[in-house]
């Protein structure tokens, strides 16, 4: 099997210049660019840049996939979004945390992963890497313990994280794609959410301010700073206010932590929990699809004779295809007939179809299992 390789990198809050996509046709002459994504798929080869640099110098958000099981998600962020207590979410091989004066980045990996993928589903989870942005620019943070949390029940040594009473037990869309994309075990985080409910944790700060408490947080200088930066520009982005009153903002400094230690006592709880309603949401499915069964079995005997005219139609076709319509069609009426007590009545009806097609031999052998079960009754 020959590599693949797919690199997706996407603006959010601006659009690429002319000159920085001229740039990005020097990186790659056969990649899609547009004023505001650049994408790019290898067979053999690989991109001639860092994508950790494309990200600073580029983009807002990125995903990256292999067909040998390697995938990156990227976000980046304006300075000092994510606080710095979070730092010690940075691990090898699960969060690389990097960042400079102007920006943090996050890149989220997963090795080793063997489930089907294709640039579709690829290009659409950067939907949900706009909506974690959002989150995270906006003070929701949850996103950043699941590595942590998918790492607590087997490295005691892990750092501690700043426990804040986020709501755990409903998880956004965004999030539930990222823990399914990464494999984050649902017990840990039902551990953390039983964790918050009996330990006092800081309540969450939300960043989200209508415009007038935006301008209000600003200086003269900076407002200065936004209308250059309109007239040079031609736009100003969200992302530029958010870094601006950032530099305002005083660094929170948190006394209540989340430990290894703290989170193991729950363990045990948390995985029956997510064990139970797993097995309640099994049975919910189960009796859904029986339902919805029942009533297709239902509208069959209704319309009983025209599927066994049906049935005999395909039969008289003569050919495989013909053959097996007729087999499926004969089954679903037999269920039909079962479901409203009338086997007996559908074993009458089935031996004047076998008698009238006795000579198609490939017919009666597809018809076997039927025959066995129309014996026994």
């Amino acid at each position: 099997m020959s590599e693949y390789q797919y690199y997706r990198f996407e603006c959010v809050n601006s659009s690429l210049s002319v000159p920085q996509r001229n740039r990005l046709r020097n990186i790659s002459s056969r990649a899609e660019i547009t004023s505001h994504s650049f994408c790019v798929q290898y067979h053999y080869g690989d991109l001639s840049a860092d994508p950790e640099a494309l990200m600073m110098d580029f983009f807002d958000i990125g995903f990256y996939y292999t067909n040998w099981g390697q995938v990156n998600a990227y976000l980046k962020l304006p300075a000092g979004t994510i606080p710095s207590d979070f730092k010690a979410i940075n691990a090898d091989f699960y969060v690389s945390f990097v960042e400079n004066k102007q920006n943090q980045l996050l890149i989220f990996t997963l090795e080793d992963d063997y489930r089907y993928r294709d640039d579709e589903s690829a290009e659409s989870f950067m939907l949900h890497l706009v909506a974690l942005r959002t989150e995270l620019l906006t003070g929701d943070y949850r996103a950043l313990y699941f590595h942590w949390l998918s790492q607590a029940n087997d490295d005691m040594a892990l750092e501690p994280l700043p426990l804040i009473a986020f709501d755990f037990q409903q998880l956004t869309q965004a999030q539930l794609a990222f823990t399914t994309l990464f494999d984050i075990p649902l017990p840990s985080i039902r551990a953390l959410h039983l964790l918050l409910q009996s330990m006092p944790a800081h309540v969450p700060q939300p960043t989200v301010l209508t415009a007038q408490q935006q301008v209000a947080k600003l200086t003269d200088a900076e407002k200065d700073a936004l209308l250059c930066c309109l007239f040079d520009e031609g736009k100003i982005f969200t992302a530029d206010a958010y870094a601006l009153l950032r530099t305002q903002e005083t660094p929170i400094e948190y006394s209540d932590w989340v430990t290894v230690a703290s989170l193991h006592p729950f363990w045990h709880v948390a995985e029956k929990e997510v064990m139970q309603e797993e097995r309640m949401a099994e049975a919910e499915r189960l009796a859904r699809e029986t339902l919805l069964r029942n009533e297709h079995l239902e509208a069959v005997y209704k319309a009983h004779q025209s599927h066994w005219d049906s049935a005999f139609e395909e039969a008289a076709r003569g050919c495989a295809s013909g053959y097996d319509n007729a087999s499926r069609t004969l089954q679903v009426l037999f269920d039909a007939y079962q479901l409203k007590q009338s086997s007996s009545e559908f074993k009458q009806n089935f031996d004047v179809f076998i008698s009238k097609n006795k000579q198609r031999k490939a017919l009666i052998k597809r018809l076997e299992p039927l025959q066995k079960i129309m014996l026994s009754l």
